[in-house]
C-alpha cells in the first residue's frame, strides 16, 4: 500500500501571506493549429503547497536542495506524533517529551495537528494563523537527535505567521545556522487517515532545480520497509 501525503498543486490553494502561489497557461493544445500534444507553462513559487526547505533557505552557508544527498530523502524509521494545536500556537519541547525514546531511533518526525482540515474550508486562517515550531524545540531537535533527517508538518510552515521572529529563529536552528548538521523541513502535508503502520517507509522527492534553495516535493508513505 502506498499513500500520497503531499497535496496536489492547485490554483487557488492557500500560500504564505503575500507570497506568489501557482498559475498555469496552455502552451500547445491537441488539435489547435495542428498540435499533436498538450503542454503547459507553469508559474510556480518554490515555497508553495507541499514543499521542502533546503539548508540555504535560511542559512547563507548552507547547501541548496539540489545538492542534498539523495539518501536524505528516504526515511526508513519515520515517527508520526499527534499534537493538537490551534491558531497561532507553537509546539514546544514539552510536547515532544513523551515521544523522545521513539524519536531517538527515528529519522523523520511527522507532526499531525489536524490543522490541515482548515486548508480548503478556511484557507485564510490556514495561511495566516497556523501553528508553528518554537525555537527551543528546533534547537532541541537539531542538538539531541542525530538520526533525524527531516521534520514534516501538516500546516503551512515551520513558522507561525503571527510569530515572525520565532519562526525565523526556528528555521535557522533547523537548517544549520548554529550547528554543523541540519534537519530538512517539509511543510504543508496531509496526514489525515494515516496510521503509524502506513509509515514503514516515507519518501520525499523534491524538484531538483540548480541554484534554488528549496522546492515543491511529492511525499509518499509505503507500508513496508525498504532495504
Amino acid at each position: 500500500m502506498i499513500k500520497v501525503l503531499s497535496h496536489p498543486i492547485r490554483v487557488g490553494d492557500p500560500g504564505w501571506p503575500n507570497n506568489p502561489t501557482f498559475a498555469f497557461e496552455p502552451f500547445t493544445r491537441i488539435g489547435k493549429d495542428g498540435e499533436p500534444a498538450n503542454t503547459y507553462m507553469l508559474h510556480l513559487f518554490n515555497h508553495f503547497s507541499s514543499h521542502m526547505d533546503g539548508p540555504n533557505h535560511f542559512n547563507p552557508k548552507g547547501i541548496q536542495l539540489w545538492e542534498v544527498p539523495a539518501d536524505r530523502f528516504v526515511f526508513r524509521s519515520p515517527l508520526l506524533v499527534d499534537i493538537n494545536r490551534g491558531k497561532d500556537e507553537l509546539i514546544t519541547v514539552d510536547d515532544i517529551r513523551p515521544y523522545e525514546k521513539q524519536l531517538a531511533e527515528s529519522d523523520a518526525l511527522l507532526i499531525r495537528t489536524h490543522f490541515t482540515r482548515l486548508r480548503s474550508v478556511e484557507p485564510e486562517t490556514y495561511a495566516s494563523y497556523g501553528p508553528g515550531i518554537s525555537p527551543e524545540l528546533a534547537e532541541h531537535l537539531v542538538k539531541n537527535f542525530a538520526n533525524l533527517k527531516a521534520i514534516a508538518l501538516d500546516f503551512i510552515s515551520l513558522a507561525a505567521y503571527q510569530h515572525g521572529p520565532e519562526g525565523v529563529l526556528s528555521h535557522q536552528w533547523m537548517l544549520g545556522n548554529f550547528v554543523d548538521n541540519y534537519i530538512l523541513i517539509i511543510e504543508d502535508l496531509n496526514f489525515e487517515d494515516v496510521i503509524q503502520n502506513d509509515l514503514q517507509t516515507v519518501v520525499a522527492l523534491p524538484l531538483r532545480i540548480q541554484d534554488v534553495d528549496s522546492a515543491p516535493c511529492t511525499v509518499i508513505a509505503i507500508n513496508q520497509r525498504l532495504a
